[in-house]
């Protein structure tokens, strides 16, 4: 798989040459269907997509079957069509080295993502807590306005990744809990689980609409290995919008999605937008393998979101996505990015009557084994 890894320009540039050609010889020796051979032939595709397309179908679909392309690339017939490829396994001369102990690999791996759908993705968004409001308790949670843009941005970006969305709006703390007990009892087919999580939240978790509090085992619980087996050995990926404290990063002009706060506003170069705080738990996640999860700001500080235009985070994210996913980038290169420019935000607010100037900075938990790609369907 590093092969295909290491040398991508090389083989696009040397393969674009005659791609029906090689596309001719994947399917005839199973390392790709006649409908995937259909798809990636397109009319409509240039050489280099093609190749592009094809070289990344075949590492979607694991080690052994990138194992069996890079074997293909040896045969002579297609040496004869592709003389460069020669290059790719004439061996490098000798070094002689002092003896000293073996090293392992550190070759890292791909999670499979060739299945279509890629899975479920599931995005609770709760906006409205009027439910909780109208008990005049503490805290009052506000609307969040403009999180509807997040919803969007996200059922689009996933859909567009292959997954089926299912999208549920305001929801009491027990339905948020039975919503992901039944998708952790599911039996899964696909190659991987997404969750997107928009609401307040406090430190003990994340908010219902009554005001009920999600806790994270509530919320990673039911994916665990032995709790939901046909998840396991797969990516299960969480993304949450939401506080996770009342402290602000220095310096920003937005609206925080927290509680109990005054107006917020949010200063551009240019003009002034709604912003509002959100607040998020997520103190703890599982030990168990295979968990990515991001979260919109660090523990104890706010989660800004433009009124109008969506979180900082949650847009950032999807805009990410549709940047790197098609270029093979893997799940924490692309929050890396997500970071930087999330973090090169400002917003002015008004928290207690008093204007600061503050920032934001999203943070992840790991626990992946291999790198996680999504991958356009083709």
């Amino acid at each position: 798989m590093e092969t295909l890894r290491g040398n991508k320009v090389f083989l696009i540039d040397t393969l674009s040459v005659d791609s029906e050609r090689l596309l001719q010889f994947a399917e005839q020796n199973g390392i790709i269907t006649g409908r995937e051979y259909n798809n990636l032939n397109h009319t409509s595709h240039t050489d280099e997509k093609k190749i592009t397309n094809l070289l990344d179908r075949v590492r979607g679909k694991g080690k052994e079957t990138s194992d069996k392309f890079v074997e293909l690339l040896k045969n002579e017939d297609l040496q004869e069509t592709f003389p460069n490829l020669k290059k790719l396994f004439t061996p490098a001369p000798l070094v002689t080295q002092q003896a000293g102990p073996a090293t392992p690999s550190n070759e890292i791996g791909e999670y499979t993502m060739s299945k279509i759908p890629r899975g479920d993705c599931v995005i609770i968004n709760n906006m409205d807590f009027e439910e909780n409001n109208k008990k005049n308790v503490k805290p009052q949670l506000q609307y969040r306005t403009g999180s509807d843009k997040d919803k969007e941005s996200l059922e689009e970006v996933f859909t567009w990744l292959g997954f089926t969305v299912e999208v549920h709006t305001n929801k009491t703390a027990k339905q948020m809990k039975d919503i992901l007990n039944k998708f952790g009892q599911k039996t899964h087919e696909g190659d991987c689980f997404v969750c997107c999580i928009l609401s307040h939240g406090c430190a003990e978790g994340v908010y219902g609409t009554d005001g009920g509090v999600v806790s994270s085992e509530d919320i990673f619980g039911p994916f665990r290995g032995l709790c939901c087996p046909s998840l396991a050995k797969k990516p299960k990926a969480f993304f949450i919008q939401a506080c996770r404290g009342k402290d602000y990063q220095l310096p920003v002009q937005v609206e925080a999605d927290s509680v109990e706060m005054d107006e917020i506003e949010d200063e551009d170069e240019e003009e002034f937008d709604e912003i509002e705080i959100d607040a998020d738990p997520m103190m703890t996640i599982p030990n168990d393998a295979d968990f990515f999860v991001a979260r919109s700001t660090v523990k104890g500080f706010f989660s800004f979101r433009n009124t109008m235009l969506g979180s900082w985070f949650i847009q950032s994210l999807c805009e990410q996505l549709k940047k790197f996913c098609p270029r093979g980038e893997d799940i924490q290169h692309i929050l890396t990015c997500v970071n930087k420019e999330v973090s090169g935000k400002a917003a002015r607010v008004i928290i207690k009557h008093k204007f600061v100037t503050a920032k934001q900075m999203p943070v992840q938990k790991v626990t992946l084994l291999k790198k996680l790609v999504f991958r356009e369907p083709i």
